[in-house]
Protein backbone atom coordinates (compact mmCIF):
# COMPACT_ATOMS: atom_id res chain seq x y z
CA UNK A 1 0.00 0.00 0.00
CA UNK A 2 0.84 3.49 -0.29
CA UNK A 3 3.37 5.16 2.60
CA UNK A 4 1.79 7.21 4.86
CA UNK A 5 4.59 10.01 4.64
CA UNK A 6 4.06 10.25 1.14
CA UNK A 7 2.59 13.95 0.20
CA UNK A 8 0.06 14.70 -2.01
CA UNK A 9 0.75 18.77 -1.75
CA UNK A 10 3.08 20.50 -4.11
CA UNK A 11 6.76 20.06 -2.71
CA UNK A 12 9.40 22.36 -3.49
CA UNK A 13 10.49 20.41 -6.37
CA UNK A 14 7.40 20.94 -8.12
CA UNK A 15 7.04 24.62 -7.22
CA UNK A 16 5.12 26.25 -10.44
CA UNK A 17 3.99 23.00 -11.87
CA UNK A 18 1.32 23.03 -14.19
CA UNK A 19 -1.10 20.13 -13.44
CA UNK A 20 -2.70 18.24 -16.33
CA UNK A 21 -6.43 17.52 -15.88
CA UNK A 22 -5.56 13.67 -15.00
CA UNK A 23 -3.19 15.17 -12.48
CA UNK A 24 -5.78 17.19 -10.99
CA UNK A 25 -7.97 14.32 -9.98
CA UNK A 26 -7.37 12.94 -6.36
CA UNK A 27 -5.60 9.59 -6.27
CA UNK A 28 -7.94 6.50 -5.04
CA UNK A 29 -6.84 4.28 -2.12
CA UNK A 30 -7.08 1.15 -4.11
CA UNK A 31 -8.23 -0.20 -7.04
CA UNK A 32 -9.34 -3.54 -7.76
CA UNK A 33 -7.52 -4.87 -11.06
CA UNK A 34 -10.23 -7.82 -12.18
CA UNK A 35 -9.64 -7.51 -16.19
CA UNK A 36 -7.07 -10.44 -17.18
CA UNK A 37 -5.75 -8.44 -20.22
CA UNK A 38 -5.32 -5.33 -17.97
CA UNK A 39 -3.93 -7.07 -15.47
CA UNK A 40 -1.55 -8.81 -17.86
CA UNK A 41 0.13 -5.59 -18.91
CA UNK A 42 2.25 -6.07 -15.20
CA UNK A 43 3.76 -9.41 -16.81
CA UNK A 44 5.93 -7.41 -18.47
CA UNK A 45 8.50 -6.46 -14.98
CA UNK A 46 10.24 -3.10 -15.98
CA UNK A 47 6.42 -1.87 -15.84
CA UNK A 48 5.68 -3.37 -12.48
CA UNK A 49 9.22 -1.91 -11.17
CA UNK A 50 7.95 1.15 -12.70
CA UNK A 51 4.67 1.07 -10.15
CA UNK A 52 6.78 0.23 -7.47
CA UNK A 53 9.19 2.83 -7.62
CA UNK A 54 6.39 5.35 -8.04
CA UNK A 55 4.51 3.43 -5.01
CA UNK A 56 7.44 4.16 -3.07
CA UNK A 57 7.71 8.15 -3.99
CA UNK A 58 11.11 10.33 -3.19
CA UNK A 59 12.36 12.39 -0.32
CA UNK A 60 11.32 16.16 -1.05
CA UNK A 61 10.39 19.36 1.39
CA UNK A 62 8.04 21.91 2.06
CA UNK A 63 8.73 25.09 2.98
CA UNK A 64 5.74 27.77 4.13
CA UNK A 65 6.81 30.73 5.18
CA UNK A 66 4.91 32.79 7.81
CA UNK A 67 5.49 36.48 9.77
CA UNK A 68 5.23 36.29 13.41
CA UNK A 69 3.80 38.81 15.79
CA UNK A 70 7.26 41.32 15.06
CA UNK A 71 6.90 40.99 11.69
CA UNK A 72 9.76 39.07 11.61
CA UNK A 73 9.56 36.01 8.33
CA UNK A 74 9.72 32.38 9.87
CA UNK A 75 10.40 29.53 7.69
CA UNK A 76 9.77 26.54 8.28
CA UNK A 77 11.20 23.60 5.99
CA UNK A 78 9.43 19.76 6.19
CA UNK A 79 11.10 16.50 4.98
CA UNK A 80 8.28 14.99 2.94
CA UNK A 81 8.52 12.17 0.13
CA UNK A 82 6.67 12.74 -2.97
CA UNK A 83 4.76 10.29 -5.76
CA UNK A 84 5.09 12.18 -8.71
CA UNK A 85 8.03 11.44 -10.26
CA UNK A 86 10.00 12.35 -13.33
CA UNK A 87 11.52 9.66 -15.67
CA UNK A 88 14.87 10.18 -14.79
CA UNK A 89 13.94 10.05 -11.05
CA UNK A 90 12.29 6.59 -11.82
CA UNK A 91 15.64 5.49 -13.78
CA UNK A 92 18.01 6.71 -10.43
CA UNK A 93 15.43 5.23 -7.90
CA UNK A 94 14.99 1.95 -9.90
CA UNK A 95 18.34 0.02 -8.01
CA UNK A 96 17.11 1.54 -4.75
CA UNK A 97 13.25 0.66 -4.93
CA UNK A 98 13.40 -3.24 -6.80
CA UNK A 99 17.17 -4.57 -6.17
CA UNK A 100 20.55 -4.51 -7.34
CA UNK A 101 19.27 -6.70 -10.21
CA UNK A 102 17.04 -4.04 -11.43
CA UNK A 103 18.58 -1.05 -13.47
CA UNK A 104 15.54 0.48 -15.45
CA UNK A 105 16.67 2.51 -18.68
CA UNK A 106 15.37 6.17 -19.46
CA UNK A 107 14.50 4.33 -23.19
CA UNK A 108 12.40 1.39 -21.17
CA UNK A 109 10.53 4.10 -19.37
CA UNK A 110 9.49 6.09 -21.94
CA UNK A 111 8.71 2.99 -24.04
CA UNK A 112 6.55 1.41 -21.09
CA UNK A 113 4.49 4.75 -19.70
CA UNK A 114 2.10 5.27 -21.97
CA UNK A 115 0.46 1.29 -22.04
CA UNK A 116 0.89 2.32 -18.30
CA UNK A 117 -1.22 5.19 -19.12
CA UNK A 118 -3.42 3.65 -21.51
CA UNK A 119 -4.70 0.92 -19.13
CA UNK A 120 -5.06 3.73 -16.29
CA UNK A 121 -2.86 2.69 -13.84
CA UNK A 122 -0.73 6.06 -14.29
CA UNK A 123 -1.53 9.54 -15.38
CA UNK A 124 1.04 12.65 -16.81
CA UNK A 125 1.03 14.80 -13.28
CA UNK A 126 2.34 17.91 -14.42
CA UNK A 127 4.79 19.99 -15.97
CA UNK A 128 7.86 22.48 -14.78
CA UNK A 129 9.56 24.27 -16.76
CA UNK A 130 12.39 25.73 -15.83
CA UNK A 131 14.15 28.40 -18.63
CA UNK A 132 13.64 26.04 -21.93
CA UNK A 133 13.52 22.95 -20.27
CA UNK A 134 10.50 21.17 -19.56
CA UNK A 135 9.79 18.01 -17.46
CA UNK A 136 6.90 15.87 -17.19
CA UNK A 137 5.67 14.21 -13.82
CA UNK A 138 3.80 11.17 -13.59
CA UNK A 139 1.72 9.52 -10.67
CA UNK A 140 0.04 6.07 -9.96
CA UNK A 141 -3.90 6.55 -10.20
CA UNK A 142 -4.45 4.46 -7.29
CA UNK A 143 -2.01 3.95 -3.96
CA UNK A 144 -2.40 0.64 -4.33
CA UNK A 145 -3.47 -2.01 -6.89
CA UNK A 146 -5.00 -5.22 -5.84
CA UNK A 147 -5.07 -8.10 -9.13
CA UNK A 148 -6.88 -10.51 -9.25
CA UNK A 149 -5.46 -12.26 -12.43
CA UNK A 150 -2.16 -12.37 -14.64
CA UNK A 151 1.04 -14.06 -14.60
CA UNK A 152 2.08 -12.39 -11.13
CA UNK A 153 -1.34 -13.58 -9.55
CA UNK A 154 -1.98 -17.16 -10.68
CA UNK A 155 1.16 -17.66 -13.47
CA UNK A 156 2.93 -20.85 -12.15
CA UNK A 157 6.07 -20.00 -14.16
CA UNK A 158 6.46 -16.73 -12.29
CA UNK A 159 5.40 -17.50 -9.28
CA UNK A 160 7.74 -20.37 -9.06
CA UNK A 161 10.69 -17.94 -9.47
CA UNK A 162 9.44 -15.41 -6.72
CA UNK A 163 8.33 -18.37 -4.68
CA UNK A 164 11.94 -20.17 -4.34
CA UNK A 165 13.70 -17.33 -3.04
CA UNK A 166 10.49 -16.51 -0.27
CA UNK A 167 10.53 -20.05 1.03
CA UNK A 168 14.95 -20.03 1.05
CA UNK A 169 14.14 -16.80 3.45
CA UNK A 170 11.64 -17.91 5.52
CA UNK A 171 13.31 -21.28 6.68
CA UNK A 172 16.68 -19.04 7.28
CA UNK A 173 14.42 -16.78 9.69
CA UNK A 174 12.35 -19.01 11.39
CA UNK A 175 14.07 -22.31 13.26
CA UNK A 176 11.76 -24.75 11.33
CA UNK A 177 13.96 -27.90 10.60
CA UNK A 178 13.22 -29.16 6.80
CA UNK A 179 14.89 -31.32 4.91
CA UNK A 180 16.96 -30.66 1.95
CA UNK A 181 14.56 -33.29 -0.36
CA UNK A 182 11.35 -31.90 1.02
CA UNK A 183 12.09 -27.99 0.19
CA UNK A 184 11.56 -28.89 -3.49
CA UNK A 185 8.06 -29.97 -2.21
CA UNK A 186 7.07 -27.33 -0.54
CA UNK A 187 7.93 -24.71 -3.35
CA UNK A 188 5.73 -26.52 -5.41
CA UNK A 189 3.17 -26.51 -2.65
CA UNK A 190 3.25 -23.27 -2.02
CA UNK A 191 3.08 -22.46 -5.73
CA UNK A 192 0.05 -24.36 -6.37
CA UNK A 193 -1.78 -22.86 -3.21
CA UNK A 194 -1.54 -19.98 -4.77
CA UNK A 195 -1.98 -20.39 -8.28
CA UNK A 196 -5.26 -22.16 -6.89
CA UNK A 197 -6.13 -19.50 -4.74
CA UNK A 198 -5.71 -16.87 -7.57
CA UNK A 199 -8.93 -18.54 -8.93
CA UNK A 200 -11.52 -17.28 -6.99
CA UNK A 201 -9.75 -13.65 -6.30
CA UNK A 202 -12.01 -12.15 -8.99
CA UNK A 203 -15.08 -13.38 -7.38
CA UNK A 204 -14.26 -12.04 -4.35
CA UNK A 205 -13.31 -8.46 -5.77
CA UNK A 206 -16.60 -8.54 -7.57
CA UNK A 207 -18.65 -8.53 -4.35
CA UNK A 208 -16.88 -4.93 -3.35
CA UNK A 209 -19.35 -1.77 -3.42
CA UNK A 210 -18.21 1.47 -5.57
CA UNK A 211 -14.95 2.55 -5.25
CA UNK A 212 -12.93 1.86 -2.05
CA UNK A 213 -11.75 4.39 0.23
CA UNK A 214 -10.31 2.38 3.33
CA UNK A 215 -6.99 0.63 3.22
CA UNK A 216 -8.69 -2.23 5.78
CA UNK A 217 -10.86 -3.75 2.86
CA UNK A 218 -7.36 -4.96 1.47
CA UNK A 219 -6.81 -6.93 4.47
CA UNK A 220 -10.85 -8.14 4.60
CA UNK A 221 -10.42 -9.07 0.85
CA UNK A 222 -7.70 -11.95 1.47
CA UNK A 223 -9.76 -12.73 4.47
CA UNK A 224 -12.71 -13.61 2.16
CA UNK A 225 -10.37 -15.11 0.36
CA UNK A 226 -9.26 -17.45 2.43
CA UNK A 227 -12.37 -18.41 3.76
CA UNK A 228 -13.84 -19.27 0.37
CA UNK A 229 -10.95 -21.09 -0.57
CA UNK A 230 -11.06 -23.38 2.37
CA UNK A 231 -14.29 -25.09 0.88
CA UNK A 232 -12.60 -26.70 -1.79
CA UNK A 233 -10.60 -30.10 -0.51
CA UNK A 234 -7.69 -30.12 -3.07
CA UNK A 235 -6.79 -26.09 -1.68
CA UNK A 236 -7.52 -27.87 1.77
CA UNK A 237 -5.37 -30.98 1.51
CA UNK A 238 -2.03 -28.80 -0.01
CA UNK A 239 -2.46 -26.29 3.03
CA UNK A 240 -2.00 -29.81 5.30
CA UNK A 241 0.60 -30.94 3.57
CA UNK A 242 2.58 -27.58 3.94
CA UNK A 243 1.74 -27.75 7.48
CA UNK A 244 2.82 -31.14 7.61
CA UNK A 245 6.46 -30.28 6.05
CA UNK A 246 6.50 -26.88 8.30
CA UNK A 247 5.17 -28.44 11.59
CA UNK A 248 5.89 -32.54 11.37
CA UNK A 249 5.93 -32.54 14.96
CA UNK A 250 2.61 -31.07 15.88
CA UNK A 251 -0.49 -33.11 15.87
CA UNK A 252 -2.92 -32.71 12.65
CA UNK A 253 -6.63 -33.05 12.28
Amino acid sequence: MGDDSITSEITDSLEGIVLTKEGKVPQKEIIFVMDADRASVLDEPVRLHILQILRSGIKDTITSKKKDENGDTIIRVRDVKRDALSVLEIVKLSVDCCGPDVEISKNQVYHHLPKLEEEGYVVKYGTVTTGKRTTDYWRRTAQGFVLTAGEWIGGSGTLAKKMTPFVEKMLETFDLKVPEKERKELIELMTKRTVKKAEWRTKIAELVKGDVADKMVLDQYETLVDYYAMGFKEYVDTVMRIREILFPDEPSI
